[in-house]
């Protein structure tokens, strides 16, 4: 291994930065976490215990055995070039050739199997890997997520992190736009197409350095898997690890400078260089001190804030320095997400980490915009060495300071789920108020473990302060945490009656983990002056806020985005999404609607929908509603203030675009008053890896998963049902809400009894959770390994669990066999959790027709494409648009297996049908549930008490709607469509 790459590592691109983690604890393996808290060696182990289901070690555990095993860091390099492929699976379709510019390249289009290299170690020891790699742009089937690879070394994953690698892609904004009334719109993104070399991280970031790889002497065998996104690979590296110096040794061997000229480099933080999310934004600012500062006219005149927060989110700037020199650095910036607590960014220039103070520089909390020098603890600034010519200034999040934290968090956490699991299994899952309890003798320990959780608690809350130099909202947390915990330990044989109160304490120490690990910062400029200059004024003073103030309380009045204020001559439409939302919707209505039909469109942000309810008290309804809730459309119908859809010209083709059982909550008396915007599907989520080694397969029925349900319980796990979502269990044994003539509840049936009966015995005989704080931390942390959950579920392990891309996937909602053989799967779309589009009958009739076909226009094919794929591609893969539109729904960039799970279970798709009074059918099916799993009444009682309640607010309501008259005698009925066949529209789009 003769070959070194310690030339290669200085032509790393600029924003490939280190982000930081763990580095101190690898330093001293003995005195980390056992050092942490009392007892914490045993109990600090991230995302769970021993016990836990996850598979093979964390990087830092098995990073410490290295140590302890006397493991040495490797002396020699190597060279991998692409093409000398040793292996690759029949699934990877891969080609050696020419590819940008390069030849002898490997392609690697579509995301499947993998490949593998051969290196040659003179020695045991640890290296680094890197990789010289293309991300295939659009025209080649990639599109803008970050390239994810999974590697095993000699056929192993060495630690969890191993399962996913993350390669970034560039971006830059284009020229800027602006609208009709000079306000400035967010620029469309270009990826910066160019061959990078990256060393091997993980894709949460954690880590400060290129994570370390065993290699044995002799020949070693390194395979990668394709996780997500193709890509190009022209070589593989394998480099001895590489160290950073402290401050005080880089500064040392900076050149004598000659020049005494004071000089000051100014850079606008939005006219950035590029960033590797495109969900990083440009943002507006009215402060007095913002520049470019504008009041009237909207300026994105600053960067990041909300929009750049995660970790290895990364933004690059450039600076041009006039003399070689020393410099120092300096940022305007606002830091005021979470009261006291610290944000931290790695700092590069020129691609590398100039000293270790870099390596997670914080910015403290301050209620305004403030102006932080970079400096050491004693107020001096650090001195950059920067050469004449162009160099890179790049920030990337970073939390390495809260991670021996985070450590303990994630210990405590399993340690409150072990609790919970064994009050419950010591209750019978009941809380029975006449039993006696003797904890100590009952539940031997569990006092003990308490008081540990009190003092980690305590030492959460001291070592929250050291790092911010204050009390902040998370050490307070922490501090009444372990006050609950004092209240609980006053009387021990009280603690059983208290399972509530436990659950909370977990959750809340979930939400102080999210907190730590998000960490926003909006950046104005940025200055770098050489040693002998003064920086500006960076923060505004008092008259100057006041005046700034004022200014912009008159300029709110001005505001052409007022309500009240609608314009005859234009379509306005009101839309109760985010801005980001609004924004792009309004540029494709200039671009495209505007011009083909001559009218403008003004698209209005609302903050809720009960301000339709007060637009039509006011007389100032919009002429179309967007993202307003499922029942809305409904509820105005029943006021006669939607206009029906399906009286207007052109309504057959446009209504059976959508699914027949996603549009029964929009069915009143004969007409169809509003559509669905997005769909909220329901899927079954499961851990491929636990599964597997519990030796369980995905259930296809309900009967399957009783019989998995013992297995999972006997290793610590469970099935996650949402015990509010009662639809599958009704539907598919043919219960419907409602009578078809939309008078009665369906609910007094043999069936529907029997149902219910079904529905509570998932709790209490099956032994499923009837409270979990969260199914996606269960799920993620594999107590939960599988589940019935929606979209939101889907968005968050694809956003936010990365390191699990290749480990989970999903499946249709268990079925419930027919006398036939055949299986049905229906389930609710939780219409309340899904958007709609509706029009109003307050709109002159010249204008209805114009609302009308922009409806249409919005809802078509090509616009909800264009409109899903633009979200996404600027704003951010959280902005996956789940359209109800099928057709524009299958262009999103889903995984290819996935999208056939979805569609196969969106033939399966039954909401709600609205009725007056319905609400009170899913508030009492609630209070029934709750009877009868927690008070432990007998089933049928529970619902015959719901159905009597249910009846009589339908009543009570027909009465008020002159459906029956006072004597109960109908005066018309409803005739709700029945939806019995699953919808055939998804059949040309399921493989």
């Amino acid at each position: 291994m003769a070959y070194t790459n310690k030339g290669n590592r200085s032509r790393f691109t600029a924003v490939m930065l280190i982000g930081a983690m763990l580095t101190g604890l690898f330093a001293a393996p003995h005195s980390g976490l056992a050092a942490l808290a009392p007892s914490a060696a045993k109990t600090a182990v991230i995302s769970g215990d021993e016990s836990s289901l996850e598979s093979g070690p964390f990087y830092y555990e098995i990073r410490q055995e290295w140590q302890e095993q006397g493991w040495a860091e490797g002396k020699e390099g190597a060279y991998v070039p692409a093409n000398r492929l040793a292996a690759s699976s029949e699934q990877a379709e891969v080609r050696i050739g020419a590819y940008k510019g390069e030849n002898d390249v490997l392609v690697w289009k579509n995301v499947k199997g993998w490949i593998e290299y051969e290196v040659e170690a003179e020695q045991d020891g640890l290296y680094e890997l890197a990789l010289d790699y293309y991300p295939l742009p659009e025209e080649d089937g990639g599109n803008r997520q970050a390239v994810i690879l999974s590697v095993r070394i000699n056929g192993e994953h060495p630690f969890r992190e191993a399962r996913s690698i993350q390669f970034e892609r560039q971006f830059r904004d284009l020229e800027p736009k602006f609208d009709k009334e000079d306000n400035q719109l967010r620029s469309l993104v270009e990826e910066l197409g160019e061959w990078r070399n990256q060393p091997f991280r993980d894709s949460e970031g954690a880590y400060s350095q290129p994570l370390l790889w065993p290699l044995k002497k002799g020949t070693n065998r390194i395979r990668l898997e394709a996780v997500r996104q193709p890509l190009a690979i022209k070589a593989l590296y394998v480099n001895p690890p590489q160290s950073i110096r402290d401050y005080a040794e880089v500064r040392s061997e900076y050149p004598e400078e000659s020049s005494e000229e004071a000089r000051l480099i100014e850079v606008e933080a939005e006219h950035f260089y590029s960033k590797n999310s495109t969900s990083i934004q440009v943002q507006y600012d009215r402060d007095p001190l913002t520049t470019p500062y504008s009041i009237y006219k909207v300026r994105f005149n600053t960067i990041g804030g909300g929009s750049w927060y995660r970790s290895r989110q990364a933004v690059t700037w450039e600076l041009d320095v006039p003399e070689d020199g020393r410099y120092k650095l300096a940022m305007r910036v606002k830091q005021n997400f979470h009261k006291n607590l610290s944000v931290f960014r790695s700092i590069s220039i020129d691609g590398e980490i100039p000293f270790q103070e870099m390596k997670h520089y914080g910015f403290p909390y301050a209620t305004s915009w403030q102006g932080v020098t970079l400096a050491d603890k004693e107020g001096e600034p650090y001195e950059f060495y920067l050469t004449k010519g162009t160099h890179t200034l790049s920030m990337e999040v970073n939390y390495e300071p809260f991670i021996p934290l985070l450590v303990v968090i994630d210990g405590m956490a399993s340690e409150w789920r072990d609790i919970s699991l064994d009050l419950r299994t010591a209750t019978g899952n009941r809380v029975d108020e006449f039993r006696v309890w003797d904890v100590e003798k009952e539940l031997p320990g569990l006092v003990d473990r308490l008081k540990k959780l009190h003092e980690q608690y305590n030492w959460l809350a001291e070592q929250m302060i050291a790092i911010n130099g204050m009390t902040d909202t998370v050490s307070q947390s922490f501090e009444s945490s372990a006050k609950d915990i004092e209240d609980l330990l006053k009387n021990p044989n009280e603690i059983p009656y208290r399972q509530i109160n436990i659950g909370t304490m977990q959750e809340k120490l979930e939400t102080q983990r999210t907190a730590l690990l998000e960490a926003p910062l909006q950046v104005d400029r940025i200055y770098a002056a050489s040693v002998q200059a003064e920086f500006p004024k960076l923060t505004a003073g008092f008259f100057q806020k006041l005046w700034g103030a004022i200014v912009s309380l008159f300029a709110s009045f001005t505001d052409s985005n007022k309500l009240n204020e609608q314009k005859d001559e234009e379509l306005n439409v009101w839309m109760l999404w985010g801005r980001d939302y609004v924004d792009e919707l309004q540029q494709l209505a200039d671009e495209r609607f505007t011009p083909e039909h001559g009218i403008k469109v003004n698209v209005n942000l609302i903050q809720s929908k009960d301000l339709l309810i007060l637009a039509k008290a006011g007389g100032i309804l919009p002429d179309i509603a967007l993202g307003i809730p499922g029942d809305m459309p409904f509820e105005m119908a029943l006021r006669n203030a939607a206009l029906d859809l399906s009286e207007l010209p052109g309504a057959g083709p446009f209504l059976d675009k959508f699914h027949p059982g996603a549009m029964l909550p929009y069915y009143y008396n004969g007409g169809y008053y509003g559509v669905p915007e997005t769909i909220n599907f329901k899927v079954m989520f499961y851990r491929k890896d636990i599964l597997e080694r519990l030796k369980l397969k995905v259930p296809d029925t309900w009967e399957e998963v009783y019989d998995m349900v013992p297995t999972l319980l006997q290793n610590q796990a469970n099935f996650y049902v949402d015990p509010n979502d009662f639809s599958y269990i009704f539907y598919q044994n043919g219960v419907e809400m409602y009578t078809p003539d939309g008078l009665n509840t369906g609910l007094d049936t043999p069936e529907a009894f029997d149902s219910f009966k079904q529905w509570t015995d998932l709790f209490n005989v099956h032994g499923m959770e009837r409270q979990v704080q969260s199914f996606y931390n269960q799920f993620r942390k594999g107590f939960m390994p599988i589940g019935i959950a929606d979209f939101n579920q889907y968005m968050q392990l694809l956003v936010a669990a990365p390191e699990l891309l290749n480990v989970w996937g999903i499946a249709p909602v268990p079925g419930t066999k027919q006398p036939d053989g055949s299986i049905v799967r229906w389930s609710g779309g939780t219409s309340l959790q899904t958007t709609s589009a509706m029009l109003f009958r307050d709109t002159p009739k010249e204008k209805q027709e114009l609302a009308w076909k922009f409806l249409q226009w919005y809802m078509s094919d090509d616009i909800q494409t264009e409109y899903g794929l633009n979200l996404e591609q600027y704003r951010g893969e959280a902005f996956r648009w789940n359209s109800a539109n099928i057709n524009a729904f299958v262009h999103m960039p889903w995984r290819p297996e996935d999208l056939q799970v979805i569609l196969e279970q969106w033939r399966w798709l039954k909401d709600i049908p609205n009725v007056p009074g319905g609400y009170m059918t899913t508030r009492e099916l609630s209070f029934a549930w709750n009877r009868a799993t927690i008070d432990d009444e007998n089933p049928r009682i529970s619902l015959e008490k719901a159905v009597k309640q249910i009846k009589r607010e339908l009543i009570r309501k027909q009465q008020e709607f002159r459906l029956v008259d006072e004597q109960e005698n109908v005066l018309r009925t409803l005739e709700l469509p029945q939806v019995t066949e699953p919808w055939k529209g998804v059949d040309p789009f399921v493989e």
